[in-house]
């Protein structure tokens, strides 16, 4: 009964520390002051950080980030 009801639920996808590095092309002290940032929607896991995928793109589409 308890495994029908963790099989319907997909689970999210999680993004560390350096895979936004990678994907932004940026340092990992910067990346960590980022995930550090009240604003920004990470979560800490024991001394990792993680970030839901659907919360990262909608983050950055309320950013205007001039460049």
């Amino acid at each position: 009964m308890r495994d029908k009801a963790l099989e319907s639920k997909p689970m999210p996808v999680l993004y560390s520390t350096d895979d936004v590095c990678k994907m932004f092309h940026i340092s990992r002290l910067t990346c960590l002051n980022l995930f550090r940032r009240n604003d920004f929607p990470a979560q800490k896991f024991g001394r990792a950080y993680k970030v839901e995928a659907n919360a990262l793109n909608e983050y950055l589409s309320k950013r205007h980030i001039l460049a």
